[in-house]
């Protein structure tokens, strides 16, 4: 019998000891001192391996080469550094199979694993190393258990390109198509 390859959105346990691919944009590069703090913080789990153009260093470029590094190793995690982690997060949900999920608080990094078992991590550099580092901590261990796997299943729906197609499609000959409205029903 051949099994089902897992999915990443149902691969259970935390982030420790997987490969961190670390994209970050100027705003952390301008510090030489923070960017080797980041480094060791993020050496404590697992091989950090720098995501960035050095050549064109923006944060949509080093978002873009850690998706595809994690579409290419999807047992490696991201983390990725900007002034806000806003603009990276968006562009990082842009890739399949990628979770990304903006951390400014500890909460915010557990709940980002448990509920939604977020493989990038986006956070601020403004905050600093202190709560960044405790964001890290709390992201790399906390351990995704299957909660709310079937919600998770259907978010993965939205990456296939036939998503738009059933939203669209016309409910019954002559109706013209066109986008629909979504009801929650509980």
């Amino acid at each position: 019998m051949v099994e089902k390859p897992t999915t990443v959105i149902r691969r259970l346990g935390s982030h420790t000891g997987k490969r961190v691919l670390f994209g970050y944009d100027r705003y952390l590069a301008s510090s030489t001192a923070d960017l080797e703090a980041y480094r060791t913080v993020l050496s404590a789990f697992g091989e950090v391996v720098d995501a960035v153009n050095h050549g064109h260093l923006h944060y949509l470029t080093s978002a873009e080469m850690v998706c595809r590094g994690i579409q290419a190793d999807p047992d490696a995690v991201g983390v990725l550094c900007c002034g806000t982690g806003m603009g990276m997060s968006i562009a990082a949900n842009k890739f399949q199979g990628i979770y990304a999920a903006r951390c400014t608080s500890v909460e915010d990094a557990e709940l980002a694993r448990t509920i939604n078992n977020a493989n990038v991590v986006c956070i601020a550099s403004k905050y600093g190393l202190a709560l960044n580092g405790q964001i890290l901590q709390a992201f790399a261990t906390t351990p995704y258990t299957g909660r709310k796997l079937e919600e998770l299943e259907y978010i993965t729906s939205f990456e296939q390109p036939t998503f738009a197609d059933r939203l669209t499609a016309p409910t019954q000959p002559g109706v013209p198509s066109g986008p629909r409205t979504l009801r929650r029903t509980a």
